[in-house]
């Protein structure tokens, strides 16, 4: 096992203790999951996976398109989520809706929010429930997120292609799963995965500047990704390079000499006299 996956590993063991301590009764009660399925749940590092792109989803106005139709040109912010959770997906959402507010990215052109429902049951009304509690109404997010359903076969490759395995409590109607957010470029490869709990405005901005190939984002905003790394440990990016951000600034200030030189000796630039 590499390092990237160890450290990945212990991330996603984080939101599975978080998760369990939420889902796990009182010790009076009678767990409705067991052990070995609780285990099960958990996540494996599938970044650069290609997801799926010709199942069918519908969305939460009973809509019906391939993924490849509701992926679009933009970079998505991807969540794993039951619409009749009643306990971290609701959070998970606000938190990162009201994050994606506040990257400073125009929602639609920049970014779009996309969120697949866990279970096959859920109606599109379960759907439009959630997204009107849970998604931020600051600027328009909510107007750029698609809540979408599948079969059960299409939300299995799905979430195979992101490495989620889940567990379902039939007692509850419910399913323990890893709390995360993903992002995906344009063409639908995992491009980052981020701990959905603990998700902050200028880490997202830098995920989704990066799944857009630089194509959104500011000038300043590629200086950071060159000399910010992401941390796979913390799911943020953190002062990683600074050899590689001198090296190009040496770089570039000796391309500047030889070609000042370069100019003077040809005439093209007089030096001043003293």
């Amino acid at each position: 096992m590499t390092r990237f996956q160890q450290t990945s590993s212990s991330v996603f063991s984080i939101w599975m203790g978080l998760l369990v301590a939420l889902v796990s009764p009182a010790p009076c009660a009678h767990a409705a999951l067991n052990r070995d399925q609780l285990e099960h749940v958990g996540a494996t590092s599938t970044l650069g996976n290609q997801l799926p792109l010709q199942v069918p989803l519908a969305n939460e106005q009973d809509q019906t398109r391939p993924l490849r139709a509701w992926l679009q040109t933009t970079p998505i912010v991807w969540i794993n989520a039951d619409y009749t959770c009643a306990t971290l997906c609701g959070p998970l959402l606000s938190i990162v809706s009201n994050a994606l507010a506040d990257t400073g990215l125009r929602p639609g052109l920049d970014f779009r929010l996309l969120v697949l429902g866990l279970d096959p049951k859920d109606t599109a009304g379960d759907a439009r429930a959630m997204k009107a509690k849970q998604v931020t109404t600051r600027g328009e997010v909510a107007n750029h997120a698609t809540f979408l359903r599948g079969t059960p076969s299409a939300v299995n490759a799905l979430l195979a292609a992101f490495g989620i395995r889940t567990s379902y409590d039939s007692q509850r109607d419910q399913f323990a799963h890893p709390i995360a957010a993903f992002v995906v470029t344009p063409d639908g490869r995992i491009s980052r995965s981020l701990s959905g709990l603990a998700i902050d405005p200028g880490s997202l901005r830098l995920a989704l500047v990066e799944a857009g190939r630089g194509h959104i984002g500011s000038w300043s905003d590629q200086i950071h990704l060159l000399c910010y790394g992401f941390d796979p440990a913390t799911g943020v990016y953190t002062l990683a390079i600074w050899r590689v951000l001198a090296g190009a600034v040496v770089i570039t200030t000796a391309a500047l000499i030889v070609l000042v030189a370069l100019l003077i000796r040809r005439g093209g630039v007089s030096p001043k006299p003293g």
